[in-house]
């Protein structure tokens, strides 16, 4: 054929295409490095000796029966050109540039009919055209030989690739994406999935990528984001100094975290700038959220092969009102669910490539497992998971094991995963320095911390005041439930059943393996008893693939039943689901991290009961409001504020009303100073106050709400200052003058908690029992709940001798808080008094546990263990008591004797370890 204008070789091979007959149609270059007689040597190894009809056979240099003779230098290139290929596109093949490829007639004639690259990377469209159309593609064995007179520049052919391959990968994405499910509208329906939801998706993506940085300037500064921007500071100076500055080391507890978010802010503040610096941080957090939304998406689609799945599953974690708002201002949890989402992506891809991995997935497998690691150390689990799952797939596909038998594959497939985890593991200190000084011990003392936090932080959970380190097991399971939308919900219970009955799909195991990834660390959590708090937050990775698995059982189920009823209630209910949350958000923007789903009852059903903005979100809505609404502030008065919330209310008020004095006050100490506002978000209010109305404290002013509950207030504190005087002639020992300004207080405002527990502690302190007794009874109709009421009835009781209701108000204050050794002082005392000395020796050991620092206290013990002949533990109480009268020594003798009559006194040689530590 004459073509008569040289239009390249994919315009020749495209006409040649057409023009041929056969019912297979063989390509190859006119050089003929490769003779036409391999094929005969293909069928002698294809099945039936016979050409497949709906799969393209591709000769491959690559394979490891081909027999190559070539220059190194040409090797190389189809390397580099190989690598740029499995980059920019979906194939996975070794060799898409060798000329010999045979195709069954149809097919060819279908994809040479739309070829648009006309030159010598035709193959990379045609392959790609392939592969998207889910035509099979087989790398065959082939002789090659190099012929003269084909010259290869490395530099530049490399940089004609690069863009040759971006052109074709970006137009077959814009057909694939765009063009064709937009023209699909207007033609007649096929089988199979409609292609307007890889449109949906994509465009979905464009929206939140544009949405979300835009939205991010709403949200505030968050408690602990001085800390985070100050460590990300250390981290970047830390680099810039080679390690000169080394504060990042041991800054708070930071440097137990990888510093890669941070350090990125830091250096976008430093080098980039243009916005506020939390701005900045908050732009950057919506940027990897959208990017966590988008590999959610696209591990749905990749575990279910279905583009419907993969929009529901960028739905479902998009219309997560926690996950959306924690996207905006979280910069440790958002950017690790993103890389371990992404690594769970790349991880599946890498299963289902096996024996033969493509480059790419290798590459990519690495950047997130280091990734991850470079966020919360966290990380290193998925280098657990991709050993256990490798190995798990290796038992289960037969053909696996069959294949990497064969060819002897089993020592590359190790390889790579030595590789894929050595890479990942020490590319995940890149951004973490006190990881750098121990490479192979400092990231395992991380994890040890991280696993079973030290912190012991109050929490409200169920309507009750909890320790960190003493919430029930279902802390997490329940805050998922009742945090998460209820399509969400809905899909996972589905999710199980679902499975079982698709067990025998060659999917289900993927899908058992990202399973997996979500059930094992909370019931790792579970087991160990590790300390947990603020929610659902330290398991926002889990939502994904919750979101995932939601996903596909929500798909499957609507799709059961060809029935149209059956699919339409089905798909109904699930639009549904969908609008509830993204109403809620919309309503109640920028809170989205306060939500509570419908069944549950909302946010107004966990005011009281659980945790709510315990961020401090609210804290720049509450200041804005604040400036623009007074007066003064707005002109450049002097006002000052009282607030538990320091960091972020002092940073927008030092910009609003540079004038403003910002001052911090614990809420239970609100009157230690006065002031002209308070302002306070609830949390660590006790609950009791919060339900009774005596929150907010003083004159409201403003308040924000979520569902009708509040979540931050801005009151006017008391002109006259009652309950500030009291305190302050309190303090001075005044307490006649005390007494009086108390009175004062809740004659104003009865809802004064603080100024009737004044009254209270006075009246006790000058024997006025009965005005002690109905001031404390007063405090009891505003919570029942509270420890400082308790106590206060606990003295009371005592001190006018009742001790069996003494014994009662004791018991409750440590039932409420047992880390309050003062409690356990008490009844000690009460059962010395009762003659019960089991009890004065139990409770002396439990004021011990908690810290106890009175030697007078140990002396009860010891007579009390004298008496019960417990050597041990009269010992013991001898050496604390020693101790505390300074003598370390004799505590340290005494503590060993009591080890020694009894080796299991765990106290005693928990003592002794810590004296030997210091």
């Amino acid at each position: 054929l004459d073509m008569k204008q040289n239009g390249g070789k994919g315009a020749a091979l495209q006409v040649g295409v057409k023009k041929a007959t056969g019912d297979h149609i063989l390509t190859l270059d006119a050089d003929m490095s490769t003779s036409p007689t391999e094929l005969i040597e293909w069928l002698k190894i294809l099945p039936g000796y016979t050409f497949p009809d709906k799969v393209i056979l591709i000769a491959s240099r690559e394979h490891k029966d081909s027999k190559v003779d070539a220059k190194s230098i040409r090797r190389f290139a189809g390397l580099i050109f190989n690598f740029i290929i499995q980059l920019f596109t979906n194939l996975k093949i070794s060799d898409t540039q060798c000329g010999f490829k045979l195709y069954p007639a149809a097919i060819a004639e279908k994809l040479f009919s739309h070829l648009e690259t006309k030159g010598w990377a035709h193959d990379v469209e045609i392959l790609s055209r392939a592969s998207i159309n889910g035509i099979k593609i087989k790398e065959m064995p082939v002789g090659w030989n190099h012929q003269d007179g084909s010259k290869i520049s490395l530099v530049r052919d490399s940089i004609r690739m690069f863009f040759q391959v971006l052109g074709i990968s970006l137009r077959l994405n814009w057909q694939y994406f765009i063009k064709e499910p937009l023209q699909s509208f207007n033609s007649a329906r096929k089988q199979g999935e409609p292609p307007v939801f890889r449109f949906l998706f994509v465009f979905t993506v464009a929206v939140l990528f544009v949405l979300m940085p835009l939205l991010s300037f709403d949200y505030g500064f968050t408690g602990d984001e001085l800390v985070q921007k100050e460590y990300g500071e250390k981290v970047l100076s830390f680099f810039e100094s080679d390690g000169a500055d080394n504060s990042a080391l041991n800054y708070k507890n930071l440097y137990f975290y990888g510093g890669l978010f941070d350090y990125a802010a830091a250096w976008l503040n430093k080098y980039v700038g243009g916005l506020d610096v939390y701005e900045m941080r908050h732009l950057l957090n919506s940027l990897v959220g959208v990017m966590l939304f988008l590999f959610t998406g696209l591990l749905g689609k990749e575990l279910s092969n279905s583009w419907r799945v993969g929009f529901l599953s960028l739905l479902f974690i998009a219309l997560s009102p926690r996950i959306f708002g924690h996207a905006m201002n979280n910069p440790k949890d958002i950017p690790f669910a993103a890389a371990y989402t992404f690594t769970l992506l790349y991880l599946i891809r890498f299963l289902k490539d096996l024996p033969k991995p493509g480059m790419k997935t290798v590459l990519l497998l690495i950047v997130g497992i280091a990734a991850a690691i470079n966020v919360r150390v966290g990380g290193i689990l998925l280098i657990a998971y991709f050993g256990l799952f490798t190995g798990v797939l290796y038992l289960w596909r037969n053909d696996l094991r069959r294949e990497l038998t064969k060819w002897n594959g089993w020592s590359k497939v190790i390889s790579l995963v030595l590789l894929v985890s050595v890479a990942g593991y020490f590319g995940g200190l890149l951004y973490w320095p006190y990881a750098q000084q121990a490479p192979l011990s400092n990231p395992f003392k991380s994890l040890s911390e991280m696993s079973n936090f030290s912190v012991s932080i109050k929490m409200l959970f169920e309507g009750r005041h909890l320790w960190s380190d003493e919430l029930p097991w279902y802390y997490i399971p329940k805050w998922m439930a009742i945090g998460s939308p209820l399509f969400l919900v809905l899909g996972v219970v589905m999710f199980p059943f679902l499975l079982l009955s698709k067990r025998k799909s060659q999917f289900a195991i993927y899908l058992t393996f990202v399973a997996f990834t979500a059930i094992f660390p909370v019931t790792y959590a579970v087991i160990k008893g590790s300390s947990l708090y603020d929610g659902m937050r330290h398991f926002l990775f889990v939502v994904p693939i919750l979101a995932v698995l939601g996903a596909w059982a929500w798909s499957t189920a609507i799709h059961w039943s060809q029935a149209k009823y059956y699919r339409y209630s089905f798909s109904g209910i699930l639009v549904v689901g969908l609008l509830l949350p993204s109403f809620w958000m919309l309503r109640n923007h920028p809170y989205q991290t306060v939500y509570f789903n419908e069944i549950f009852g909302g946010a107004g059903a966990a005011f009281g009961n659980y945790e709510m903005d315990y961020w401090m979100n609210s804290m720049k809505e509450m200041c804005e409001w604040l400036v623009e609404n007074d007066p003064e502030l707005k002109n450049g008065g002097e006002k000052t504020i009282l607030t538990s919330s320091y960091d972020p209310v002092s940073y927008y008020l030092r910009q609003l009303a540079p004038n403003a004095k910002v001052q911090y006050v614990r809420y239970t100490d609100r009157h230690a100073r006065a002031g002209d506002y308070f302002i306070f978000f609830n949390r660590f209010v006790d609950r009791g106050y919060l339900l009774s109305g005596a929150w907010p404290p003083g004159d409201l002013v403003h308040q924000i709400e979520v569902d009708g509950a509040p979540i931050a207030a801005l009151t006017k504190t008391d002109p006259n200052q009652y309950a500030v005087n009291g305190k302050i002639k309190e303090d001075q020992q005044d307490y006649m003058g005390a007494l009086e300004s108390y009175k004062l207080a809740v004659a104003q405002d009865p809802r004064d908690e603080l100024a009737w527990s004044g009254l209270a502690k006075l009246y006790l302190d000058t024997q006025q029992f009965d005005a002690a007794k109905a001031a404390i009874d007063q405090l009891l109709t505003l919570s029942q709940s509270d420890f400082g009421t308790w106590y206060l009835l606990g003295q009371y009781h005592y001190n006018r001798g009742q001790a069996g209701e003494a014994l009662k108000a004791f018991q409750t204050c440590r039932d409420l808080n047992y880390k309050q050794n003062i409690v356990y002082y008490y009844l000690a005392l009460i059962h010395l008094n009762l003659g019960e000395l089991p009890k004065v020796l139990e409770n002396v050991e439990a004021y011990d546990k908690t810290g106890g620092n009175i030697a007078q206290v140990y002396e009860i013990g010891i007579n009390a263990a004298n008496q019960l002949s417990a050597t041990a533990a009269s010992r013991y109480f001898n050496a604390k008591k020693a101790f505390f009268e300074g003598k370390p020594q004799e505590a340290y003798r005494l503590a060993s004797e009591a080890l020694e009559v009894d080796p299991g006194y765990d106290l005693a040689r928990e003592f002794i370890s810590r004296f030997n530590t210091n």
